[in-house]
């Protein structure tokens, strides 16, 4: 079995890079995770944003084994992950629009809970995080090396996207971790240079 960092950043590299290539069309109103009429998740830093009392697809348990995965894929580090941003609310509502994406995700979920039972004999939130990082990397690998062929590796594909697109969409995501500056009005332009 690999070696494993019990560090948060050490998860994050193990499930590789993470390229927040939109996997899902939405309406810029819709970013971060929200609807037009609710507020926006604020937040201090490293503090959770506020979830809703009741997730409109997934049930309690598929919501919490959703949050642990958002987690393990962009956790805290010295910028709030995905669990602060609101991620796991954003993958609910999306998933909650687009019943191919719902049966996917029931599959992917009911793999992992089985595998996990034939790991361990519990769930994968049963877990340690060593145990739920054995699952999820190769899974990862295969999505960083360009496969998907699969229903467990296509789940993982969409949730490892939903999560970039949830966090980088966010305020922290865009402009903590980013350092997207906005529109901003340059002094000069910098000139073009080619390399010969």
């Amino acid at each position: 079995m690999p070696s494993y960092s019990t560090d948060r950043r050490g998860a994050l590299k193990i499930l590789g890079a993470i390229g927040a290539s939109c996997v899902s069309p939405i309406a810029g109103d819709e970013l971060y995770g929200r609807t037009a009429d609710e507020p926006m998740h604020h937040h201090e830093s490293g503090q959770q944003a506020a979830l809703p009392a009741k997730p409109i697809f997934f049930s309690a348990a598929d919501f919490e084994t959703i949050s642990r995965i958002a987690d393990l894929i962009i956790p805290q580090t010295e910028t709030p992950g995905a669990l602060a941003t609101g991620v796991p609310a954003y993958i609910d509502l999306i998933v909650s629009r687009n019943a191919a994406q719902q049966s996917l995700v029931s599959d992917g979920l009911r793999w992992l809970d089985e595998d996990a039972g034939r790991l361990a004999n519990c769930r994968f939130l049963e877990l340690s995080e060593l145990q739920q990082l054995s699952l999820l990397q190769p899974l990862c690998e295969a999505v960083d090396g360009g496969k998907t062929q699969g229903r467990i590796i296509q789940f993982f594909a969409l949730i490892k996207g939903l999560t970039a697109d949830g966090y980088y969409t966010s305020q922290v995501g865009l402009i903590e971790e980013l350092g997207y500056k906005g529109n901003t009005v340059l002094a000069s332009y910098p000139d073009c240079v080619h390399e010969h």
